[in-house]
């Protein structure tokens, strides 16, 4: 449902640039956001890249690093996706007997998702 109200992204590339957006900014870092293994991040990576989505450029304090950058066309791609995104959702909440303690609750999920993606990285 949300891979088809974003026709511009897939899913995949929506998640990545969300989380560079968020400042998940290494691949490797990316990866272990996304629970993706380091090719299936590198392949997205490059494809928004050539796309003009997404930059990367060289770290000043370790020349073996890369950061990655939304440029201005992908805030603009990511923006667009997210807005059809919530609208679909919204749709799908409407027909939800409890709407508000729905989004509620999801909020609730993603604080918990947040917490657990930092203790897993901190082992």
């Amino acid at each position: 449902m949300f891979e088809r109200a974003s026709t511009d992204l897939s899913l995949a590339h929506f998640r990545v640039l969300s989380a560079v957006s968020d400042g998940q900014q290494r691949a490797s870092r990316l990866a272990r956001r996304l629970a993706l293994g380091k090719p299936a991040v590198s392949a997205s990576v490059e494809s928004l890249c050539k796309r003009g989505l997404l930059e990367r450029q060289a770290e000043v304090t370790d020349q073996r690093a890369v950061t990655l950058r939304l440029t201005a066309d992908g805030e603009i791609a990511l923006a667009a996706a997210r807005a059809a995104m919530v609208q679909q959702l919204r749709a799908v909440i409407e027909h939800a007997s409890s709407g508000p303690e729905t989004i509620d609750r999801l909020a609730q999920l993603n604080v918990g998702l947040d917490e657990l993606a930092e203790q897993r990285a901190a082992r």
